[in-house]
């Protein structure tokens, strides 16, 4: 785990599944107060999201959706932001400007000038302060200098801003993207986010490598806003907090996103790092993505299944991709939807299946990617979904589609479940056969789980029980569409193909 380039005296990290705050008391920092001289613990740039709920700090660990304490209760206060330069969280307690600890300790400072909820830090290490935009100022956290910033205040509705490479962002309570720029000091609509499950107060916000952008509404859901910058912000659920009615997010924007949330547009950041400890910090980040790429998701494809009841697989290459007569249609239309009652819709490519008690079954538990066609018309725009659990209690199933002949593989798509059913993976099969890894997410299973696509002009969706879990594209639109199953016996209970028009 990265550490803070300032001796840091806290971290937070996930062991075991769980996560554990530890105390480091060998590194302290001194700070002088008015008449006093006190040491406290200061919060490492690790990954973690810090949260403040009616005054009680608590550290989020999205892997459990669950919290842990820090501290003990304290009036509320709000506007936190976390200083890179000393390693601790600034905010406002009814006009008061307050130093927070990484032992929750909270020491008023002086008059921050407004009696603010919306705050954070910009590059310059001054924290900006404001009531949902109103009343915007800019403040000293060393000299207790407090300055009117007239041309970023007006009635947003932001409840909270984060700072992703030098810009600040924050959601409306009627899902509104602003972008707050404190240089240019100039404030952007960047547009109606989609993909909130519902509008309401979006109390806290988080930054971190990757240039990415999180944000927490109030009602419990944590969302990834991507395409902040580019005017089509797009939210994704990746975690679930407890609702509230008063709180606030910080996080150091140069670490990683803590373990449990997902990336979900990868390592390449949307917007560039705007200060040099940024792009070290992304660069950093760069190389963990990958490895973790390496570790986490890949499963070895073709040639290596062998077990008991099947011979090994062999290594070769596949005929290329053919050509695609894909039907168009000018409205949804379902081609297909069953519950699997007997009938021979499904083409068997590879693996034992059958059909039984309502369910699709692929029985083989030793093998690599055996598939089953829809013997449908070919579609490029649609929505595929299936609901499938584990027979044996490992369940890794998925979906191919895209697939241009019964004859070859090559250039169809693949999303499936794997490691056990902890992740689902996407990726493609290249003009040779071989998958090839496109990106993946930890999920959590409720036995019988459900993965849809839905893709448009080569756009593809994927979701995992209901939830949006990543975007990727294709070259390589249109086909069958299919059912898979690897190293695992599973049954299929339901699926359904709904063409849909190009978007």
């Amino acid at each position: 785990m990265r550490r803070s380039p300032h001796n840091a005296a806290r971290r937070v990290q996930r062991l075991g599944g769980s996560l554990s705050v530890t105390l480091f008391l060998a590194a302290t920092l001194l700070f002088a107060n008015p008449g006093t001289a006190e040491a406290q613990a200061t919060f490492g740039c690790d990954p973690g999201f810090y949260q403040v709920i009616s005054g009680q700090l608590n550290a989020f660990d999205p892997a459990t959706d669950l919290y842990y304490p820090i501290g003990g209760q304290n009036s509320g206060y709000n506007g936190m932001g976390y200083r890179v330069a000393d390693g601790f969280m600034y905010g406002s307690q009814g006009g008061q400007l307050v130093r927070i600890d990484a032992n929750g300790t909270i020491t008023q400072l002086g008059s921050s000038g407004v009696s603010g909820y919306t705050g954070d830090f910009a590059d310059d290490g001054l924290l900006h302060l404001s009531r949902g935009g109103r009343d915007w100022v800019k403040i000293n956290v060393d000299t207790l200098e407090v300055t009117s910033v007239p041309a970023l205040s007006g009635n947003f509705g932001v409840n909270d801003i984060t700072n992703v490479n030098g810009k600040f962002y924050g959601v409306s309570s009627g899902g509104t993207l602003y972008i707050f720029d404190p240089v240019a000091e100039t404030v952007t609509n960047g547009g109606q986010v989609q993909g909130l499950e519902s509008t309401g107060a979006f109390g806290a916000a988080w930054s971190t490598s990757g240039g990415n952008l999180y944000i927490g509404q109030n009602k419990g859901p944590i969302y990834q806003v991507v395409g902040y910058s580019r005017g089509n912000p797009q939210a994704y659920r990746v975690a679930t907090a407890q609702a509230t009615n008063s709180n606030d997010g910080g996080s150091c924007p140069y670490a990683p996103p803590p373990p449990g949330i997902r990336d979900v547009d990868g390592a390449e950041p949307e917007t560039a790092p705007s200060t040099s400890e940024g792009a070290a910090a992304q660069a950093q980040w760069n190389q963990e993505y990958e490895e973790q790429q390496e570790q986490a998701y890949e499963i070895e494809d073709a040639g290596l299944g062998q077990g008991p009841s099947c011979d090994a697989t062999v290594n070769e290459d596949r005929l290329p991709r053919t050509s695609v007569s894909a039907n168009e249609y000018s409205s949804p239309t379902t081609i297909f939807s069953s519950s699997f009652d007997g009938s021979q819709e499904w083409l068997v490519l590879s693996g034992s299946w059958e059909q039984s008690g309502g369910d699709l079954r692929q029985i083989r538990d030793c093998g690599y990617d055996y598939t089953a066609l829809l013997k449908t018309p070919q579609v490029e725009n649609f929505r595929y979904e299936a609901s499938f659990r584990g027979l044996a209690g490992v369940n890794q199933g998925g979906l191919v589609f895209n697939q241009s002949s019964e004859l070859t593989r090559s250039g169809a798509m693949v999303v499936d479940l794997a490691n056990g059913g902890s992740v689902i993976r996407w990726g493609t099969y290249d003009n040779a056969g071989y998958y090839q890894f496109i990106g993946g997410a930890d999920v959590r299973t409720q036995g019988t789980d459900t993965i849809a696509v839905i893709q448009q002009s080569g756009v593809i969706q994927i979701e995992f029980n209901g939830e949006i879990v990543g975007e990727t594209k294709t070259a390589n639109p249109g086909g069958y569409v299919g059912l898979v199953s690897t190293l695992s016996a599973v049954a299929f209970e339901k699926a359904s193909l709904t063409a849909l028009p190009a978007s």
